[in-house]
C-alpha cells in the first residue's frame, strides 16, 4: 500500500519564522525568551535567523509556546 504524503521541506524555517513573530508580538527580546526558557541565546538567534533548516527540540519548542502563551501548533502554520 503506497501513500502520497506531502511533507514541507521548509518546516524548520516556518517554525523559526513563527517563533520570531510570536516573540515580537509578545514584546519579548531574544535575551528574555532565552532566560525564561533556559535556552542558549546563540542557539535561538541562529534558529530564528537561519537560512537553512535548523532543528529545535520539541521540549524547547513547548517551553517557548508556554512562555509566549500560544498553542504549539501555531508554530507549524505556513
Amino acid at each position: 500500500m503506497s501513500k502520497d504524503y506531502k511533507f514541507n521541506p521548509e518546516m524548520y524555517k516556518t517554525v523559526a519564522k513563527n517563533v520570531r513573530f510570536y516573540r515580537k508580538e509578545k514584546g519579548l527580546s531574544i535575551d528574555e525568551l532565552c532566560e525564561y526558557a533556559d535556552i542558549k541565546k546563540e542557539f535561538l538567534q541562529n534558529f530564528e535567523l537561519a537560512e537553512t533548516n535548523m532543528a529545535i527540540s520539541i521540549y524547547d519548542l513547548y517551553k517557548i509556546s508556554v512562555i509566549l502563551e500560544v498553542s504549539i501548533d501555531k508554530f507549524f502554520v505556513n
